[in-house]
């Protein structure tokens, strides 16, 4: 008879995977596979949304362009110094 815990854990420092379970009987012998989740991968709602937000800032700026209320900067001093005040 085959029997199986599953768990899903996260790597810790050094690749360090801590596994506890008190269903294993003490001093059984038992075979460690480890499967890497893949990357998630962004869903056609997650992207629709995050496009629709990107939207929204976009013609936020192009209203302050269009009504002269943008500042052009040369480089990241000038952002810094104007943040300052």
């Amino acid at each position: 008879m085959f029997n199986g815990v599953r768990q899903r854990v996260t790597v810790g420092k050094g690749g360090r995977i801590d596994f506890l379970s008190p269903e294993l009987p003490v001093g059984v012998t038992v075979e460690i596979i480890v499967l890497i989740e893949p990357p998630h991968q962004e869903t056609q709602k997650e992207r629709l949304l995050r496009l629709s937000a990107n939207d929204k800032q976009l013609q936020q700026a192009r209203k302050e362009f269009a009504s002269e209320q943008w500042v052009e900067l040369g480089n990241n001093y000038e952002l810094d110094e104007l943040l300052k005040k």
